[in-house]
C-alpha cells in the first residue's frame, strides 16, 4: 500500500513537473509585446543613427547646436550668447545671420530681445547691437552650457547672476577690450562687439570655451531632413509678440522659414541675408509681470506645451525642465524625443496665455 502511494506521489510530482515545464516553455516562446518590440525598434533606430552619423572624415564633428558637420576645432568650443536689441530704432543687426540658434523672448511693454548663440565666430566681424541681460535668459544660455555676453543687466538679472555666481561677459565692466560703440545710433542702441572682443573676454572673466568633460548636448538630430510625421500644415507661422509682429514663411525649394518682422523681411545688415532657419520649437511658459516696469518672468522648470516645426510641418510638443541645474528637452507625446531637423534653429518663448497662429 505504502508502495502504491508512493508511486502515486511520484507519477503527480512528474505530471506536474511536465506542465509547468510547458507553461514555461510556452511563456518563453512567447510573442513580444507590443511594448518590447517598440523598444527594441527604437534601440535598433537609435544604433542606426549613430552609425549613420559616425561616417565623417576626420577633424570632423557633427555640432552640438545644428547636428551639422563641423571642423572639430570649431564643434568643441562653447558657444557664446549675446542679447540683441531688436526694437525698431535698433534695426537692421549686425552678424546675426551668422548665430546657429536664435532666440525670442518677451521683455518690458511688448518688445522682444534676441538672443544668438555663435559657435563659428570666425567670421563675425561685427554683431550687435548689444543690449542688457534679462534673469530667464540665463536659463537658456546655460541649457547651450554658453557664455553668456550682455551690456547692462535688470535687477532681476543681477540679482540671479550674482547669486548664482554666473560668469558673464557684462559691459558695464568692460574697458573698452571687448564693446564698442558706433557714431551712427543713439546711445543705448551703438554697442557693438566681435570674433576678437569675444575671445579677449575670455581672460578678462576667467571663462573657457571648452565644453565640461563627457559634454553631450541636450538636443537630438535625426541624420538625414525627416518631415514630422502627423504634423499640421505650417508654411506660414506667425508669433503673438505685439511690438515686431514677426512671422515666419516657408520655402519649399529651400526647405527654410525665412523670417519677417515690422511689416519686411528681417535682415543681416552686414551681408544683407535674409534670416532663416530650418527648425522653429515653440516653448509655451507661465507669464507673470514682476514690476512696476514691466519686467516679466517665466516659470522654466516643471514641464509645458510647445510646438516643433520644420518642413512646412507643425507637430504639438512637450517640454521637459526639472530646475535650474537642468537643461530643457522636448518630447512628442508618446514620450520619445524631438529629433530635430540639421541646420540652425529658432526657438521662442511665448506666453501660455496667447497661440502661435499655424497657416
Amino acid at each position: 500500500m505504502i508502495k502504491r502511494t508512493l508511486a502515486a506521489i511520484m507519477a503527480l510530482t512528474l505530471c506536474g513537473a511536465v506542465f509547468f515545464g510547458c507553461k514555461k516553455a510556452e511563456e518563453t516562446n512567447a510573442p513580444e509585446t507590443q511594448t518590447e518590440t517598440e523598444t527594441k525598434e527604437t534601440e535598433t533606430a537609435k544604433e542606426t543613427e549613430k552609425e549613420t552619423r559616425a561616417a565623417l572624415p576626420e577633424g570632423m564633428m557633427y555640432s552640438y547646436l545644428t547636428g551639422e558637420p563641423v571642423d572639430t576645432a570649431i564643434g568643441t568650443k562653447r558657444p557664446f550668447a549675446i542679447m540683441i536689441n531688436n526694437i525698431q530704432e535698433a534695426i537692421p543687426q549686425s552678424g546675426i545671420s551668422q548665430a546657429e540658434i536664435v532666440y525670442e523672448c518677451p521683455v518690458e511693454y511688448g518688445i522682444t530681445r534676441l538672443m544668438c548663440l555663435f559657435q563659428d565666430t570666425s567670421g563675425l566681424d561685427k554683431v550687435g547691437s548689444v543690449r542688457s541681460a534679462r534673469h530667464y535668459y540665463v536659463d537658456l544660455s546655460n541649457d547651450n552650457d554658453a557664455i553668456y555676453v550682455h551690456f547692462g543687466w535688470s535687477p532681476f538679472a543681477e540679482e540671479r547672476i550674482t547669486a548664482d555666481g554666473i560668469p558673464s561677459v557684462n559691459g558695464l565692466y568692460d574697458d573698452g577690450t571687448v564693446f564698442y560703440r558706433t557714431d551712427d545710433r543713439e546711445a543705448p542702441h551703438n554697442v557693438y562687439t566681435n570674433k576678437e572682443g569675444l575671445e579677449a573676454s575670455l581672460s578678462w572673466t576667467g571663462q573657457t570655451r571648452d565644453y565640461p568633460e563627457g559634454y553631450e548636448s541636450r538636443l537630438v538630430f535625426n541624420p538625414e531632413d525627416t518631415v514630422p510625421e502627423n504634423g499640421q500644415d505650417a508654411s506660414k507661422v506667425t508669433l503673438p509678440f505685439s511690438a515686431n509682429s514677426p512671422w515666419f514663411e516657408y520655402d519649399a525649394e529651400t526647405g527654410l522659414y525665412d523670417r519677417f518682422q515690422f511689416g519686411e523681411a528681417h535682415i543681416d545688415v552686414e551681408n544683407d541675408a535674409q534670416l532663416t532657419f530650418k527648425n522653429l520649437v515653440i516653448q509655451y511658459a507661465d507669464r507673470s509681470v514682476i514690476s512696476e516696469q514691466d519686467h516679466q518672468d517665466f516659470s522654466l522648470y516643471g514641464e509645458g506645451k510647445g510646438l516643433y516645426i520644420s518642413d512646412g510641418k507643425a507637430v504639438e510638443i512637450t517640454w521637459k525642465k526639472a530646475d535650474k541645474n537642468d537643461k530643457t528637452r522636448y518630447y512628442y507625446a508618446d514620450g520619445t524625443e524631438v529629433s530635430l531637423n540639421p541646420g540652425k534653429s529658432y526657438m521662442a518663448l511665448v506666453p501660455s496665455d496667447t497661440s502661435v497662429t499655424l497657416e
